[in-house]
């Protein structure tokens, strides 16, 4: 873990230390929230190594945490930002970065703007998928939510138009447009991925996200369904070790992410489904490689109860896949995952979760999602179990 992360580490230690205190505060007359949450998790395989740890020998390399602080102008205009840090296995390694940083302004219940880097809505999960939290699960269903992906996801610069429209008997309707630059991770694992594949990127990965999200809360209580469409643009430079280290461009001209979901929850139970695809073309620059069609899908199904205040259960069963034209009993082009979780509530700040993964299939060497052959280097086994440790505290 780098200095960097240990520092931020002993911040939030010391913060959590006096939550209940430090949570809000005033300035001037304004009320100033500051939240935060920190985790941390052991990660051990039988087989393989994922997500880029040494997790075969077991891994203590599962670590993040984050603080935000945001305040209220007008009745009507809010503005906030938090800092965020993760070091999983060789990604990220500890960089602090500005997770989000926005003005807010609601003029009214069917219409308000956000502009800055905000967090963008794709699915159930994805604008949360940090705040372990909010979670059953210590590691979201990875076919639909890969933690080494996140960067590629998890945010855009630009603005958003959102809102909520009361059809009263007929539910809610609840929608958000949103457009801007795409995000980056310099030490993430779209780069990581790349380099396996011969392909080191070089300067940063450029293009805009496009997006729109759409759910209903239906006249049935607790039941949601929505949907997300996303285009993406994805334009950078790579040097080609196959050709002597050749400068290649890279650019996938209009990606597209589909995201259709549910989530039931009513008492202790909550019950959730997702089905993704995201689907182009990648073209390359010289033309010394042909251009590529990409038609990757995933879903899952998952379910938990909170039998106690201090205790629940849950379980999910997902399949990512990464070509879809490809046969997917292949093992090198599909990731099932079983998982199973108990998590005990210890404090309402503080949670522990002990949760075990049979994964069948590696994914393809070629992309980048959870197991990368340089940190492999024996080859990959066609299965693998695994448990994670994770314990998180939160104000």
């Amino acid at each position: 873990m780098s200095i960097r992360m240990w520092g931020l580490v002993l911040a939030l230690a010391g913060l959590f230390a006096a939550a209940p205190a430090r949570a809000q505060f005033e300035v001037g007359g304004k009320k100033i929230q500051v939240h935060g949450f920190f985790s941390q998790g052991f990660v051990l395989t039988d087989k393989n190594n994922f997500l880029t740890m040494k997790s075969s020998d077991g891994s203590f390399a599962f670590t993040d945490g984050g603080m935000n602080i945001s305040t209220k102008l007008t009745n009507k205009f809010r503005v906030g930002a938090q800092a965020y840090a993760r070091n999983i296995g060789e990604l990220s390694n500890g960089r602090v970065e500005l997770d989000w940083a926005y003005g807010d302004y609601r003029f009214n219940d069917w219409l308000g703007i956000r502009a800055g880097k905000v967090k963008s809505t794709m699915g159930l999960y994805n604008d949360t998928q940090d705040m372990e939290f909010l979670h059953a699960f210590a590691l979201l269903p990875q076919a639909v939510y890969p933690t080494d992906l996140r960067a590629s996801n998890i945010s855009h610069r630009g603005g958003d138009l959102y809102g909520d429209i009361n059809a009263k008997k007929a539910g809610t309707f609840s929608y958000v447009f949103y457009g801007g630059l795409r995000s980056d991770d310099p030490r993430g694992g779209y780069r990581y991925g790349l380099t396996d594949g011969g392909i080191p990127v070089v300067g940063s990965v450029d293009g805009y996200r496009l997006g729109l999200d759409l759910r209903w809360q239906t006249p049935i209580e607790g039941l949601l369904v929505g949907a997300t469409a996303v285009r993406v643009t994805t334009e950078l430079t790579g040097r080609l070790e196959a050709a002597g280290g050749m400068p290649i461009g890279i650019r996938a001209p209009g990606a597209k992410n589909m995201r259709y979901y549910g989530e039931y929850q009513r008492g202790g139970l909550k019950l959730a489904a997702e089905y993704a695809r995201d689907y182009g073309r990648v073209d390359f620059t010289p033309r010394i490689l042909p251009a590529s069609q990409i038609d990757t899908r995933g879903w899952y199904v998952s379910g938990s109860y909170k039998f106690h205040p201090r205790f629940e259960a849950g379980a999910y069963r997902g399949q990512y896949v990464y070509d879809a034209r490809v046969s997917r009993s292949l093992p090198a082009n599909h990731i099932d995952d079983t998982a199973l979780v108990a998590r005990f509530n210890l404090k309402s700040y503080w949670n522990v979760k002990v949760e075990g993964h049979f994964m069948d299939g590696v994914g393809n060497r070629a992309g980048t999602r959870s197991f990368y052959a340089r940190t492999n280097p024996q080859g990959l086994a066609p299965r693998t179990n695994m448990l994670i440790l994770r314990t998180g505290v939160n104000f």
